[in-house]
């Protein structure tokens, strides 16, 4: 299945798209198109790619991706067959900003989201603003309704302080149809094998590349090493695993790929600024 440009369907008479999907699990490709999202997840867990950024999801997250970023949410490999995926997905155009907000003085806080959300920005909402079941109720509504709880919604999140920005600012946003099929195939082939190795020589044939032709391509693509890279995905699942399973830490590591438990210590410290051991016991203990 390609990843090609996604075409989105906004109705004339209409300024967004809220769809509130439901599914065994996400099968939407590495994909990109010109329209905002807003994407809410219900229920579900697994890998989120947001550009070169790659991090764990689960029920809560909340990501506004910009206009030609590829992104895609994959569950992971262990997703229980009787828990379905389900999200509430919100596209808009591009020209929202001009076409809606710049009429508006007191929405200037809304362009300025829209704005640092170019690369992705992801949202820790408190309890005090939890957004979920008001984007829920949000696919209920249609016409003015629906666009005035989705201002309110937008102006909401310009007030919540814990937020993260996903890809890094040096990511290429325009990308060809060939190199997104291209990266789809090189990201699906990851995904599946990050638990045991991955050599250069492997993942080149993937791409259907000469490895150190891949590796100036992947590093231009990304800005990271393939090894980089894999890395990052291999401790986001040791995240999920050291507190959600009932596991040791050399088990850990082991299920993720790391055949050198020193290796994994070293590399989960680079990239959670703690260790293995520390990070379980502070996510058990939430």
């Amino acid at each position: 299945m390609k990843a090609l440009f996604e075409k989105v369907t906004i109705a004339e008479q209409t300024s967004l798209l809220v769809k509130h999907i439901r599914m065994p699990q996400f099968d939407a490709p590495w994909h990109y198109h010109p329209e905002y999202e807003l994407t809410y997840i219900v229920r579900s867990s697994g890998k989120r790619f947001v550009g070169d950024h790659i991090s764990s999801f689960d029920a809560g997250d909340l990501v506004l991706v910009g206009p030609n970023l590829p992104h895609f949410w994959r569950n992971d490999d262990d997703q229980p067959a009787d828990s379905p995926a389900e999200a509430v997905v919100v596209q808009f155009p591009a020209t929202f900003a001009e076409t809606v907000l710049n009429a508006l003085p007191e929405a200037s806080a809304i362009g300025q989201l829209l704005r640092r959300a170019q690369y992705g920005l992801r949202f820790l909402p408190t309890q005090e603003t939890d957004l979920g079941p008001r984007l829920i109720q949000l696919a209920t509504l249609d016409g003015m309704p629906r666009l005035l709880a989705f201002l309110t919604l937008l102006h909401e999140l310009t007030l919540v302080s814990d937020t993260t920005l996903l890809a890094s600012d040096g990511y290429q946003l325009s990308v060809s149809e060939a190199e997104t099929e291209r990266m789809k195939r090189v990201l699906d082939y990851m995904l599946k094998h990050f638990r045991t190795e991955i050599r250069i020589e492997q993942i080149a044939s993937v791409a259907g590349m000469a490895p150190a032709a891949f590796c100036r391509y992947f590093r231009k693509r990304t800005g990271k090493s393939f090894v980089e890279y894999l890395n990052e995905v291999r401790i986001s699942h040791a995240r999920k695993l050291l507190t959600q399973n009932d596991m040791s830490v050399g088990q850990v590591g082991l299920e993720c790929g790391f055949n050198n438990i020193s290796h994994f210590h070293r590399q989960f410290r680079l990239l959670s600024g703690t260790t293995p051991l520390k990070y379980q016991v502070a996510g058990r203990g939430r």
